[in-house]
């Protein structure tokens, strides 16, 4: 291979390597350096924490030691060093992840669930690292010559079998194992979760190849779905045998992916050969009872999503709508009136309607640039918004009718119930949950104020407006989404009784639950009833359904409450009492692997090696790859150091054979190629307008050396340093293409005055991005113009170059792609650069297929029309525009499970002076 392929190859392969700790869930995004970080040591774990979230930190200690020797047990293997841990409070939504590279890492969320699959009757805690710690176990387990190469090389990532295979096997087998059958405990004993699966039966099954691909399709969670009822399946057909069997077998694979034949060994049968009958376990496990329901309530509305829908007292109808392309929409709908759009919200934002037309709405935001946390908004009916609360983390709001509101937080993991005056400054604290203890809902009338708790594995309705808490309800049943009647005597919620998710209501003062809907596969969410009328989001296959609901006059069923009053204390796990000291990174910064890599060809002998890691905070990242030429006794090799996404540094050294001789191959001349760029930046976020300002340096030269004549002679010296500054709120959607919406505007300030280089003058550029939604399609424009100095360094168009991904701003860039012309065409060369181009990105297909043998697949197909338009001129001249036309396929394939890429094949047409047609097949986008 050729030095210089050599070299491009591993700055790719550094970035990708940057980029592991990129794919849990952009945990670094929520990890804040500027906190006071401590860390405890118990005998498996290594448990990193911000100071206020020591309590919790014990805590989760304390399970995670419970938890492991089950899991170790069952998967017959023990990681070599402790697992760390990172638990995190900077987050209003329920999560964790878990990486075995460069070491093994988990992060913990500690904010707990409060709808959907994940709620049961488990405490948060226990249920999150159930999971997460298997996947540790799991993809750190290696066996036969995978750990024998481990054992020689560290921990790199071809060496860890089970991370290259379908991400449906991996997540389902860790569902699987979260589930406890005897405690109800996992979502294989969730009713939200059968509610979806018999929905899927019911709508028709997903092929295994599109399970392999991993899409954009429906379910969104399909990976955890299918995957742990395969797993469940495989132990009621073939015994648990198979499925321990079924990892024992696949952790001795290296550099493949077998995953059609590795069954066989343990169930005699392929994985093509099991699907089918896989798929008759579910037609008859889910199969529709006689007299079994239908979805009830008349579709007014289907999307591919809906969520929290409301009902006011005037009869408008409110909820949110996304399609997937663009941001959801706040929707008001009259009674016999049409849909109307307000204003874009996030997902999964909660409405709640109050008086005179308005909304109140709980919706994510950035809070100091690390925390996603809810916050309070009034929208009126002219859909002004006015922001209520900063970094409150209200994410549940009922609003009273003198205006007070009452709302839910959760603080380190700990939820309170709190009431806020009109402006939403806090006033008093209602209600303080117990360790381990969930709310799930809030609901507030007059003076009543009443959550549904989950506590103790008992699910409780709970009034909390009084001196002291009292109970109302409380059982097994999983209980949210609480709403007030016309008064404050009846509460209706949604409840799991009988396995399937339905509205039920409870007068004060009487044991009474009276059952109101009947459906198939669950409500998901509900408002309050207003003039005998619910809306109602249901649990569908495709997409959402809100459906507007008649009550009947009596309820459909009513059954009596086991208990009125007193519920069991929470049954957290006492907190370890342990010592804990400041969180240092040097321990896990250290390389944790190592790979060799060996130049053989064009007159040149190179040996070196790759590493990369980062520290447990994920603040610290490297990827170090030096490499000595023997013949020419020539230092090269790659290096990127990246701290908390802000501050990069990149250094690369190359060498490029230019001549060789004719018989031995001796080499004739050669250039070596230095860059060094380096980048600090500083910003504010938020979800829809980010900015950022900072500044850098870069160097490149290249020296070319003629080894016979025994001369060396500069070829280009380009120093600069400058000032970068940008705005960014261009958002991407699951199935838009691409970042569908918004702008990006960069500026740059740079100059090579004094700094000894070729050049010497100030170069200006800035770069204006945008993107406008047209359905399914985006519509991408681009403007960038360039200014400089007559002796600084020229601008270039010309060439079909992809945008470099960079984690910064790249400084001294000076070529820029006009498709349909060659690069250095003189025409397009000058101190003076414009560029404008136009793209219609519009999805085909979502094909999303893969092979298992081959293990190579396909997911989004994509049409890209575009057109170029660009000048170069010196300064005094005019600008002699050149156009380009063409079209391109975008491509999204992938290789063994895991590679994924985004591929361009085009045809481009320069119309004007030096313009050619140009064929061409590119990784990445144009911009």
């Amino acid at each position: 291979m050729p030095a210089s392929t050599f070299s491009r190859c591993f700055t790719a392969l550094g970035a990708a390597a940057l980029l592991v700790w990129s794919w849990c869930a952009g945990a670094q995004d929520f990890i804040d350096p500027n906190l006071r970080w401590r860390t405890l040591q118990t005998e498996h774990f290594t448990v990193h924490f911000a100071e206020p979230q020591r309590d919790q930190a014990r805590r989760a200690a304390a399970v995670a030691e419970r938890i492991l020797p089950r899991i170790t047990r069952i998967l017959r293997w023990e990681p070599k060093d402790p697992t760390q841990i990172v638990i995190l409070d900077s987050a209003d939504f329920s999560n964790g992840f878990a990486t075995p590279i460069p070491f093994n890492l988990s992060g913990i969320f500690l904010s707990p669930p409060d709808d959907g699959e994940l709620l049961q009757n488990r405490e948060w805690l226990e249920m999150v690292l159930s999971h997460e710690l298997f996947h540790i176990v799991h993809l750190d387990k290696a066996r036969g010559a995978p750990l024998a190469l481990r054992n020689v090389f560290g921990r790199f990532p071809l060496l860890f079998p089970n991370i290259v295979q379908p991400t449906w096997i991996i997540e389902g087998l860790a569902v699987y194992n979260e589930t406890d059958v005897a405690r109800g405990y996992g979502r294989l004993e969730n009713t939200h979760f059968e509610g979806m699966m018999r929905a899927e039966v019911a709508r028709g099954l997903r092929p295994l190849a599109e399970l392999n691909a991993d899409g954009r399709g429906f379910p969104l969670n399909r990976n955890y779905l299918y995957g742990s009822y395969f797993f469940a399946f495989l132990r009621e057909r073939y015994g648990e045998h198979a499925v321990i069997g079924f990892i024992e077998n696949y952790s001795n694979n290296i550099a493949w992916a077998p995953v059609d034949s590795n069954p066989r060994r343990s169930t005699g049968k392929s994985m093509s050969e099991l699907w089918p009958e896989f798929e008759d376990w579910l037609r008859a496990r889910f199969a529709p009872k006689e007299g079994a329901p239908s979805q009830e309530g008349e579709i007014l509305h289907k999307a591919w999503t809906i969520f929290s829908p409301a009902l006011s007292a005037g009869g408008q109808r409110w909820y949110g709508q996304g399609d997937g392309y663009t941001l959801p929409q706040l929707v008001r709908r009259s009674r016999g009136g049409k849909a109307e759009g307000v204003r874009e919200v996030e997902q999964d934002t909660r409405i709640a309607a109050m008086g005179g037309g308005a909304v109140l709405l709980s919706q994510l935001e950035i809070c100091d640039n690390y925390n996603l946390y809810y916050d309070l908004y009034r929208v009126d009916a002219g859909g002004s918004r006015r922001r209520l609360t900063e970094c409150g983390r209200n994410r549940f709001a009922a609003p009273l009718e003198d205006g007070r509101i009452a709302a839910v937080r959760v603080l380190q993991g700990v939820a309170e119930v709190v009431m806020l005056d009109a402006s939403g400054k806090p006033l008093r604290t209602l209600y303080r949950a117990a360790a381990g203890e969930s709310l799930t809902g809030l609901a507030a009338k007059g003076e009543s104020v009443v959550v549904t708790s989950l506590r103790g594995e008992q699910w409780s309705l709970v009034e909390v407006s009084g001196a002291e808490p009292v109970v109302l309800v409380s059982d097994n049943a999983i209980k949210h989404s609480p709403r007030f009647g016309g008064s404050a005597d009846e509460v209706f919620f949604i409840a799991d009784y009988g396995k399937v998710y339905n509205v039920w209501s409870m007068k004060r003062g009487s044991r009474a639950l009276s059952r109101w809907t009947r459906s198939l596969n669950g409500v998901r969410e509900t408002s309050a009833p207003v003039d005998g009328e619910l809306l109602l989001v249901s649990i569908e296959a495709d997409g959402d359904a809100l459906r507007l609901y008649q009550m009947p006059g009596a309820p459909l069923e009513q059954r009596y409450a086991a208990s009125l009053s007193g519920r069991p204390e929470s049954q957290a796990e006492p907190p370890l009492a342990t010592d804990d000291k400041a969180y240092s990174p040097w321990s896990t910064l250290r390389p944790h692997n190592w790979f060799p890599i060996l130049v053989l060809g064009e007159g040149m002998f190179a040996l070196g090696f790759q590493t990369f890691g980062a520290d447990a905070l994920l603040k610290h990242q490297y990827v170090v790859a030096p490499m000595y030429e023997f013949n020419q006794q020539e230092v090269l090799g790659y290096a990127e150091y990246l701290y908390d996404g802000r501050h990069s540094i990149i250094l690369n050294r190359e060498m490029v054979v230019k001549s060789q001789e004719k018989d031995e191959g001796d080499i004739i001349a050669y250039s070596t190629k230095e860059q060094a760029q380096w980048v600090s930046l500083w910003r504010h976020l938020a979800l829809n307008a980010r900015f950022y300002w900072g500044l850098g340096a870069a160097l490149e030269r290249e020296r070319l050396h003629n080894v016979k004549l025994g001369v060396n002679s500069a070829v280009q010296d380009e120093r600069v340093v400058g000032l970068v500054a940008g705005y960014d709120s261009r958002r991407q959607q699951w199935l838009s293409e691409g970042p569908s919406q918004g702008m990006q505007l960069r500026g740059f300030a740079e100059t090579s005055n004094g700094l000894g280089g070729a050049f010497s003058g100030n170069v200006y550029r800035g770069d204006l991005r945008g993107h406008v939604p047209l359905g399914r399609s985006v519509l991408g424009l681009r403007w960038l113009e360039g200014w400089g100095q007559p002796n600084a360094e020229a601008f270039q168009l010309g060439g079909l170059f992809s945008d470099d991904f960079t984690f910064t701003p790249r400084l001294n860039q000076r070529e820029f792609a006009l498709r349909g012309y060659g690069s250095g065409e003189p025409s397009l060369t000058g101190h003076r650069a414009r560029l404008w181009t136009a793209e219609w990105r519009m999805p085909l297909t979502d094909v999303d297929r893969a092979l298992m043998t081959p293990p190579l697949g396909i997911n989004r197909i994509s049409l890209n029309v575009f057109a170029d338009v660009g000048a170069a001129w010196e300064r005094g001249g005019s600008p002699d525009y050149h156009r380009g036309f063409g079209i391109e396929l975008m491509a999204e394939p992938s290789f063994l499970y895991l590679f994924g890429w985004q591929a361009r094949a085009g045809v481009a047409r320069g119309v004007d002076e030096a313009g050619k047609t140009q064929f061409y097949l590119r990784a990445g986008r144009s911009f």
